[in-house]
């Protein structure tokens, strides 16, 4: 599931509606949440472009930015597996965390 890009209905910050889009599952929190980071394939948006070479199973439709500024807490009963798009490859998911852990101000 880490490391996954999934096809779901993603709340607006209200909560009250939604939109269809692409996530990458960044962590598992607990056994009901999960962290996400939306995609878009509008090229010009600040975040991590991620493309057709880096994805180990299946595939991306075009190449998208993983949007870091985006990071969003959902419960994982929105994550459907039949629903899942591809998984990025080990090495490409390392280098996604690093920038994330620099965009947010890790040690």
């Amino acid at each position: 599931m880490v490391g996954g890009i999934y096809f779901i209905d993603m709340p607006y910050s209200d909560f009250k509606q939604f939109k269809a889009r692409p996530v990458l599952v960044f962590k598992t929190i607990d056994k009901n949440d999960l962290l996400v980071l939306p995609l878009t394939t509008n090229l010009k948006r600040e975040g991590i472009i991620i493309t057709k070479d880096d994805i180990e199973k299946s595939s991306l439709k075009k190449d998208s930015i993983v949007i870091v500024p985006k990071l969003t807490a959902i419960d994982k009963s929105l994550i459907v597996k039949q629903k899942q798009i591809a998984t990025l490859k080990e090495s490409v998911f390392e280098t996604i965390l690093n920038k994330i852990c620099i965009n947010f101000g890790c040690d």
